[in-house]
């Protein structure tokens, strides 16, 4: 056996156990030495996952059906370690506050109070760089994920086919990449497909009378992450960068649905994650070399408590030699962006009736009301936490609203009731995003932290060129002490006198079409908007 071996494979059980319970090292590493284990029936340690995805949701169990580990070890710095899941499931519920609380300081203090894990096992050295590599290119790949949460009669199943994590090049390709230990730049790619949501009601028993259409089918999403930072200097300046986009999405939602979506939003905004500790913010670093002072001490106190940094204690020293980068900049910048080509709103009557002629089961007839397609729509936050700086910017490309079915005008000239121009640029919702082919990282134009710096780069013109219909965006900034002196604070709104907020709404023009068919169908539109609204009320209370 290799000695690179000897290293690699207790790794990747460590880090697999770290997820998963009963996982019998000693037999699964005669299986991985020749090249691949399998794994099946095992449950997951739900607060580990809580606690590193900060969840604001509970997780009442989770189980693999199957996993399995390939290692390549005649080609570990070409191709990856692929680590393979068949049927993934969850049960979640909303949390209990105080137990989560207790349970997060309790992590938190066994963390602190925990025993220095021993000096590496085995002799002799070992290239880190190669260890570095294997490592932070490791591959998930998950078939058939299944989550379903239940909250007093509502049930929602979400179903994805298929889920790709890998490390990603320049072009967001899949890609096996060198990482510098010191100087890092990072990019991570998540592929999801076949994304599906369902939203049913159950009656007093428990059970799901009917299945009604899905509000969500088969939708593929990417996420890209981009991660930038000095090891020396990750205490004071690092950036991270996410981006998740879909070319499309298509929600239809029933009479029967809308109120259930109702309840599900006012949860979702009253839901907060859990406390975000500092060291938790990386995202999959790569191994970091311990400096001169650690060399004596494996792990310290404040060391990051990063996904694959424990798997540093199993790996000889190495001392850093490369200096911090003196253009450095200071501060963490964030930024987060969410990009959608299409979307397509649909909604639709629904009625419960009994088909005799299929034995006397119970069915959905469907009448569809309206559709609204909205393009080019993007939602951005960056955010300097040391600076005071917030930014965020949201924007809408085209937009569309047709009435459907006996709602639909028979005037072909007022078929649509809102419409807008076609964009000139189809693509400039994502521009300087990570998803422009034209981007130039080095550029940084996004995480400008300077008032005036920010107006003159995004001007009125610049944002209704990403977005024609409707752009709008609000910065926080902390002003010159000289203008809070000589300026009326509204104090009780901001959180410091030295803050500012300036809010921007801009746009291009929309076009509403109204016909006399449309006035005369005006009644039962509102009837059907006030029948949802009665449903919603009624369910809430």
């Amino acid at each position: 056996m290799f000695k690179l071996e000897s290293y690699i494979t207790p790794i990747l059980l460590n880090y697999v156990a770290k997820y998963v319970k009963n996982i019998r090292d000693e037999d699964a590493q005669v299986s991985l030495w020749e090249g691949e284990v399998t794994f099946q029936n095992l449950d997951l340690r739900l607060d580990v996952l809580e606690e590193e995805l900060n969840l604001p949701f509970e997780l009442v169990s989770g189980h693999i059906h199957e996993l399995s580990i390939q290692v390549p070890w005649t080609k570990l710095t070409s191709e990856p370690v692929r680590i393979e899941i068949n049927t993934i499931e969850f049960v979640a519920k909303l949390p209990d506050e105080e137990a989560k609380k207790q349970q997060l300081a309790e992590r938190r203090r066994q963390r602190l109070s925990g025993d220095v894990v021993d000096e590496q096992q085995g002799g002799g050295a070992i290239n880190s760089s190669v260890v570095n590599k294997i490592i932070n290119n490791i591959n998930l790949q998950c078939h058939n994920i299944i989550l379903k949460y239940v909250d007093d009669d509502i049930v929602v199943s979400m179903n994805v086919q298929y889920l790709n994590f890998s490390s990603a090049n320049e072009l967001w390709e899949p890609a096996m990449m060198d990482v510098n230990p010191v100087q890092v730049l990072m990019r991570k790619l998540l592929q999801v497909s076949d994304l599906t949501i369902c939203l049913d009601k159950r009656n007093t028993a428990g059970k799901i009378e009917v299945c009604q259409e899905p509000i969500l089918y088969r939708c593929t999403l990417e996420l890209r992450v981009l991660r930038k930072y000095n090891v020396n200097t990750l205490n004071t300046s690092s950036t991270t960068r996410i981006g998740v986009f879909t070319k499309s999405l298509d929600i239809n939602v029933s009479s029967l649905q809308f109120p259930m979506v109702m309840r599900l939003v006012k949860i979702l905004l009253e839901l907060k994650p859990a406390n975000i500790e500092e060291d938790s913010f990386v995202l999959e670093d790569p191994v970091e070399p311990p400096t001169s002072d650690s060399m004596q001490q494996r792990v310290a106190p404040d060391a990051p408590n990063t996904m694959f940094g424990w798997a540093w204690n199993l790996l000889p020293s190495f001392e850093a030699t490369a200096p911090p980068a003196a253009d450095e900049p200071i501060g963490h910048f964030f930024d987060v962006g969410v990009y959608a080509e299409q979307l397509n709103f649909q909604l639709k009557n629904s009625e419960i009736f009994t088909d005799q002629v299929m034995g006397g089961i119970k069915r959905i007839r469907y009448t569809p009301i309206m559709r609204i397609s909205l393009g080019g729509i993007y939602y951005e936050r960056s955010q300097l936490k040391e600076s005071d700086w917030a930014n965020v910017r949201a924007g809408l490309s085209s937009l569309n609203m047709e009435p459907l079915g006996i709602y639909r005008s028979e005037d072909p000239m007022t078929q649509n009731l809102m419409n807008t121009q076609e964009a000139e640029n189809e693509r400039g919702f994502v521009d300087k995003s990570l998803f422009d082919e034209q981007y130039m990282f080095a550029d940084r134009p996004w995480c400008s932290n300077n008032h005036d710096e920010y107006y003159a780069r995004n001007t009125d013109d610049y944002m209704l060129y990403r977005s024609p219909v409707l752009a709008f965006d609000i910065v926080e900034y902390r002003a010159p002490q000289a203008q809070t002196r000589s300026h009326v604070m509204q104090g009780a709104q901001l959180k410091d006198a030295g803050l500012r907020v300036k809010y921007r709404l801009l746009s291009a023009g929309i076009t509403f079409h109204f016909s006399q068919s449309f006035l005369q169908k005006l009644p039962v539109k509102m009837s059907i908007v006030q029948l949802l609204e009665t449903r919603s009320t009624r369910t809430s209370t």
